[in-house]
């Protein structure tokens, strides 16, 4: 990057300061560049910010290329390092003063990543190498400070989310990434880069809970760990506060951020959570300690199903369950629940699970019976977790897929020990 003037008006926004100018598209194309360990410095969560980087770019480049009558809102670029000067510019018409004009330097060594609209500069980018003619448009551009800190990153992340969750609907997946009111997802980050279940590339990051035969890698999904995290949320903030709290309750308390001491207890929690899980079960402790390139080989085998841990589908109802126990029971650590099931037949092919997680003709995974998984497990453990209701859903489920009558059913669910 060459050093630059550009004149700017200053403003100042809460204890936000900013820039407004225009850059050209050359300028875009040669100054700006990708998000990458600015917010995150999880591998996971960097990957997540670029899969949001979509082929949405190409429609945009199209745009450019083809209407005259183009026109863009501002960018929003973050810029760190160098040493941007401003210069304030004297400006006065008849008798009236205008301050905060004036000229923004820049040395030539700063960064400068896109908060807002990196749909537009990579379109911008592929635009202006299809045809140069387009370099010297110009395009208006709001530029902020950011410091590559751990308080840097959490105000440009939260600035990135504000800006993305006002103007469309945020994916989950960018919520995660991002977001720093949702205690889940701030948990759940700073768990990426610190528990070893999870961290470098033990996470999928995907805007999808299940998880591709293909991946030999990754543990679980993103979405999956998100919503295992989100169930034990809520285990945690209803104990904590005793008192039980409805859905769309949790859903509002996650809009604002709690304090750090709670932050702290819930970090806490979730490590006790998933320290248990690998001590208690050998397949996860030793993916855990394994060095292969690919760990996960034989957990998410494409012949016989793998581990029930390393499936989505089998993982998540396991959660559910251990804390449907922790809130409904006399069982006060997650160790005590979790050491129940540690006989419980993990095998997705397998005679417990054959034909509710597996097909074992077509050698496929079943997805649509996570609530029976679900029932099954809560009843291993005590079938009076149950409501009433539950346990015929649960009956008529299993009926309908062996083709057994409702006693049979029930005769054959009776029979599930572990």
């Amino acid at each position: 990057m060459k050093p630059i003037k550009i004149p700017a008006i200053r403003g100042k926004i809460g204890n936000t300061i900013y820039y407004s100018t225009t850059l050209t598209f050359e300028q875009i194309s040669s100054m700006v560049k990708k998000v990458d360990g600015e917010l995150h410095t999880a591998n996971s969560l960097k990957e997540q910010i670029q899969r949001s980087l979509s082929d949405n770019f190409v429609k945009i480049k199209e745009y450019i290329l083809n209407r005259n009558d183009r026109f863009f809102d501002s960018l929003v670029l973050a810029v760190y390092d160098g040493d941007p000067m401003w210069t304030e510019v004297r400006f006065e018409i008849e008798d009236n003063s205008y301050p905060n004009v004036g000229i923004l330097e820049f040395s030539g060594q700063e960064k400068i990543f896109p908060v807002d609209g990196q749909h537009r500069v990579e379109g911008i980018r592929a635009a202006v190498i299809e045809n140069g003619d387009l370099k010297e448009e110009t395009i208006s551009v709001m530029l902020i400070g950011h410091q590559n800190t751990t308080e840097g990153r959490e105000k440009s992340r939260r600035i990135f989310s504000t800006l993305n969750r006002y103007v469309k609907p945020v994916r989950l997946g960018d919520i995660i990434a991002l977001d720093e009111d949702d205690i889940v997802a701030i948990v759940t980050r700073d768990l990426l880069e610190t528990h070893p279940l999870f961290i470098g590339n033990r996470i999928k990051a995907s805007n999808s809970k299940s998880m591709p035969n293909t991946d030999k890698t990754a543990f679980t999904s993103l979405m999956t760990l998100y919503a295992c995290h989100l169930v034990l949320y809520k285990t945690f903030i209803c104990e904590k506060d005793q008192r039980n709290y409805s859905n769309s309750q949790i859903e509002e308390k996650l809009k604002y951020r709690p304090g750090d001491i709670i932050i702290a207890e819930f970090n806490q929690c979730l490590t006790e959570f998933w320290n248990c899980m690998i001590s208690s079960f050998e397949e996860i402790k030793t993916y855990v300690e394994c060095t292969d390139e690919n760990p996960a080989l034989e957990l998410r085998s494409t012949e016989n199903g793998g581990n029930l841990f390393f499936r989505p589908i089998g993982l998540l109802p396991f959660v559910e369950a251990v804390a449907r126990i922790k809130k409904n029971s006399t069982y006060n650590t997650y160790n005590e629940i979790i050491n129940i099931y540690t006989n419980l037949n993990r095998n997705v092919h397998s005679d417990l699970w054959d034909m509710i997680l597996w097909n074992p003709m077509t050698n496929k995974m079943i997805m649509r019976n996570q609530q029976l998984v679900y029932y099954l497990l809560l009843k291993m453990a005590d079938i009076n977790l149950l409501t009433e209701t539950e346990r015929k859903n649960m009956i008529s489920k299993y009926a309908t897929i062996f083709n057994f009558d409702f006693e049979e059913a029930q005769r054959r669910i009776n029979a599930i020990i572990i």
